[in-house]
């Protein structure tokens, strides 16, 4: 099975290491490749051409807000899930309304993100083979 392509935009290079980790050791996943801000994401984006985003709200330069338009239209088939420190509420449905796929919780377990994030793709993606 092919693993699905995963690009990580938070400004908080930490929590990029915590998720790189995590999903380098999930089955079915493989990061590659990572940005600080919304700009900078999209930029790796129209480069990398991942299967999945985890994209953060709250960042420096270009929100994750004003990214998830430029996001979806570069990457129409891609799985885009918000992670932020926002709780669910009015936030989530802007995203949602911006083209995400999915809204989580930045006090999420990585258990439970990680099969948030595979039941998106599962249900969005083809089966890679």
């Amino acid at each position: 099975m092919t693993a699905r392509r995963v690009l990580l935009v938070d400004d908080t290079a930490d929590l990029r290491d915590m998720l790189r980790m995590a999903f380098s050791r999930a089955d079915g996943f493989e990061v590659v490749a990572e940005a600080g801000d919304g700009r900078a994401g999209l930029e790796v984006a129209a480069r990398e051409r991942p299967d999945v985003v985890l994209l953060d709200l709250a960042m420096p330069v270009m929100d994750g807000l004003e990214a998830l338009p430029g996001m979806r239209a570069l990457l129409p088939d891609a799985v885009i899930v918000v992670l932020s420190g926002f709780g669910a509420g009015a936030m989530a449905t802007q995203a949602v309304d911006r083209g995400a796929d999915g809204y989580v919780e930045k006090g999420t377990s990585l258990k439970a993100l990680l099969a948030r994030v595979r039941e998106l793709a599962d249900a969005r993606l083809p089966t890679a083979g």
